[in-house]
């Protein structure tokens, strides 16, 4: 296969730029809820991931590919220990130095859905032009000196985007979320129920009883699907809502901390310096 002729690919997952593609064989993944600026793909090669998002859990094997937005808040779980074989592309606005008229139709096909995502499974018959796409962007990501470099990434994204949006368009029924399974609904249950009440004071008591779960198998529940506590997972959403605040209203800071759940503005500056390593007026002059 000439993708594993390019599996010297290997960089550090971190917040894009303008663009990166990863060919990744760990099992190396962040461990908290995150988001960063732009779309991310995510083509699974081999092995298994569980993507979560605000109230949605997609289970990838071998062959699929999500495609999403990541200002969304989202996690990725490994359920066993298999090898974790997948690419990667991460890309912003912009990379796009004019009005690409392929990546506008494409922002307005995600706009449209009732979530901001896509899950897709590549057809036997695209496969092999799937795949050249994806062998081209990563040749051109290893040589940044080749003549119009900029160009060429531009245009083998805008070529996988449409790809990807004529499956959307001709093939409705290619596109399936993963929530048939017993545990994936209760998972999205569990997620939607939190997030109608994680700005609130609210309690742990009220919540399994809404779900009607015993209180203490759903801690152990959400703790073994989503490796992380429900109050762990309250806190990330917290900081990722006062962040967008921050960034993008100027709106008072004791008001932020009251909308996201907090009794007094100090104890919403003491958390988020530990959680940001600056205050929330530090974070807002930065941005």
């Amino acid at each position: 296969m000439l993708i594993e002729k390019l599996e010297t690919v290997q960089k550090q997952e971190e917040v894009p730029t303008t663009f990166t593609i990863q060919h990744k064989v760990d099992n190396q993944t962040p461990q908290d809820f995150h988001s960063h600026r732009g779309y991310e793909i995510v083509w699974v090669r081999n092995g298994e991931a569980q993507f979560i998002f605000e109230e949605s859990v997609f289970h990838l094997k071998r062959g699929h590919v999500l495609l999403f937005n990541s200002e969304k808040l989202h996690k990725v779980n490994l359920p066993n220990n298999q090898a974790y074989d997948r690419v990667m592309i991460m890309f912003q606005d912009d990379l796009f130095c004019y009005e690409q008229p392929i990546f506008q139709a494409f922002k307005r096909l995600l706009n449209q859905q009732p979530t901001p995502h896509f899950f897709l499974q590549i057809e036997e018959r695209g496969y092999e032009n799937f795949q050249h796409i994806i062998r081209q962007l990563l040749q051109e990501d290893m040589s940044p000196n080749n003549w119009q470099h900029q160009h060429a990434l531009i245009l083998y994204v805008s070529e996988l985007l449409l790809f990807f949006s004529r499956s959307i368009q001709t093939s409705k029924d290619r596109i399936f979320q993963l929530s048939a399974s017993n545990p994936v609904r209760t998972q999205e249950r569990i997620l939607k129920e939190i997030n109608s009440l994680w700005n609130t004071n609210w309690q742990l008591e009220d919540l399994a009883d809404k779900l009607h779960f015993n209180k203490y198998y759903l801690c152990h529940f959400f703790k073994k699907e989503f490796g992380m506590t429900i109050h762990q997972y309250i806190l990330q959403r917290r900081m990722y809502e006062a962040k967008k605040l921050l960034k993008e209203t100027n709106i008072p800071i004791a008001e932020i901390a009251s909308r996201i759940g907090f009794s007094t503005a100090s104890n919403f500056i003491r958390c988020f310096k530990k959680y940001q390593q600056v205050t929330p007026k530090q974070f807002r002059n930065q941005v």
